[in-house]
């Protein structure tokens, strides 16, 4: 880690273990009268953080949120930031296959540091509530469900405008984090833009759960909230359900690529290439996520259809005849025809179809021409040329860096987009001056 980014971790620790500790110190005779309320919700708070919901690989949702906000409107900040607290720092996340991470194999430093930021983050929710007006229910305590709604929906404003300030603090402490980490670089304000968006999004649903869970706490106590609690357990798994199906598309497909590694031996390491260097183009141009994933599931199957051809075509040691490179240009049309009956792959069939179409229209199929005007379909191509034209082929050499970079410019506006190729060389050129530029390219 750079020395900046560990002493950010440290102040960030620092501060939110010091605001844990004061609070607890000004508020013990609070925190004794409502422990059982702070346990309760601790427990579920760090059972819902551990059953978080993978929604791709850059996101995941937990509905833990709405437990640390209840706690918050519920008993007041010291409150609050335990359970916030035990959110975070004992929960059991899931990255699959296996990989399990929780408190006994986790660096302390980044257990503390991410407790740190929810308690941060519920801190300055819950500062800004109070700032407004908001009142928390122990404070003044109505008397039934009703009342209890009352008290909270004349404090909406005031708790919605908590719910954006805990995102920016939240999402802007962790933004924080990787800038000191890894310095500068282009792209990182879009980032956290995108970042701040869809987390937003998120907590506001989550938050409005936590507002119906605070009242019905207040109104009906433990059981009531278990009760409301369930459903929502149930929907997960359910929804766990749906992602493992479609996860076994995934490695289903991996393994499909994987025998065309077997079959063609000049493709071996060709795909993974393929998807590095589609990710830096897609960072050059700030792609959203999605769109990202999207291009490294198609990089990744681009050719897949070579499953289909000869191979003694594929691994013919000398030029291919015109029959033999006819051949060879059907692999787009039959990758596509493999994976378009899989529904939430149509937009890679798409890209993979069109992945040998020129920027002024050449290329193969002609049936994807309308298709090929996809930027994430012209950024494939130029990526596949790059890394085909630095690699070795029984009839040819590879090319040097240089002299692909220069092939790649010296076509652009005709074979390839100008905007994707300027976007790779720029990206190029700044792992050059970081020496990564190795590790990127053949061998």
């Amino acid at each position: 880690m750079r020395k900046v980014a560990a002493v950010y971790n440290v102040i960030c620790i620092l501060t939110g273990m010091g605001a844990l500790a004061y609070l607890t110190f000004r508020d013990a005779q609070l925190l004794e009268s409502v422990i059982a309320g702070v346990i309760f919700f601790a427990v579920l708070g760090v059972i819902a953080e551990s059953q978080s919901l993978a929604i791709d690989e850059n996101k995941a949702i937990s509905i833990a949120f709405a437990i640390d906000i209840s706690a918050l409107l519920l008993f007041g900040l010291a409150a609050a930031a335990w359970v916030s607290f035990c959110t975070a720092f004992f929960s059991v996340m899931d990255f699959g296959r296996g990989r399990k991470e929780h408190l006994l194999n986790t660096p302390p430093h980044k257990s503390l540091m991410n407790a740190s930021n929810y308690i941060l983050s519920i801190l300055a929710c819950g500062l800004v509530f109070q700032q407004l007006g908001g009142r928390f229910l122990i404070e003044a305590n109505p008397i039934g469900i009703e009342a209890s709604f009352f008290q909270i929906a004349r404090d909406l404003p005031a708790i919605f405008t908590g719910l954006i300030v805990y995102v920016l603090v939240n999402t802007l402490m962790i933004i924080f984090y990787f800038y000191f980490l890894n310095g500068a670089r282009p792209g990182l304000l879009s980032e956290w833009l995108q970042i701040f968006r869809w987390s937003l999004l998120s907590m506001i649903l989550i938050g409005t759960l936590g507002v119906f869970l605070t009242a019905v706490y207040h109104a009906f106590g433990f059981l009531a909230v278990l009760l409301f609690f369930a459903p929502f357990m149930l929907f997960r798994y359910a929804y766990v359900g749906f992602t493992s199906i479609r996860k076994g598309y995934i490695d289903t497909i991996k393994a499909f690529s994987a025998a065309l590694e077997a079959k063609d031996k000049y493709t071996v390491g060709h795909a993974r290439r393929v998807e590095k260097y589609c990710e830096i183009i897609a960072s050059e141009m700030h792609l959203s996520a999605d769109r990202t994933k999207v291009l490294k599931y198609a990089s990744l199957l681009h050719d897949i259809g070579k499953i289909g051809i000869s191979e003694a075509i594929l691994n013919k040691a000398d030029r291919l005849t015109d029959e033999e490179y006819a051949e060879i240009m059907k692999h787009p049309v039959i990758g596509a025809q493999m994976l378009e009956g899989i529904q939430f792959l149509n937009r890679e069939v798409k890209i993979i179809r069109a992945h040998h179409v020129h920027y002024n229209g050449g290329g193969y199929p002609e049936s994807a021409l309308e298709e090929s005007k996809l930027l994430e379909a012209q950024i494939l191509c130029v990526a596949d040329s790059f890394d085909a034209m630095t690699s070795d082929r029984a009839y040819r050499a590879a090319m040097s860096y240089e002299e692909a970079v220069d092939e790649l410019q010296r076509h652009a506006g005709t074979q390839f987009a100008p905007d994707v190729v300027k976007a790779f060389v720029r990206g190029m050129e700044r792992l050059r001056k970081k020496n990564e530029l190795q590790a990127y390219l053949v061998g």
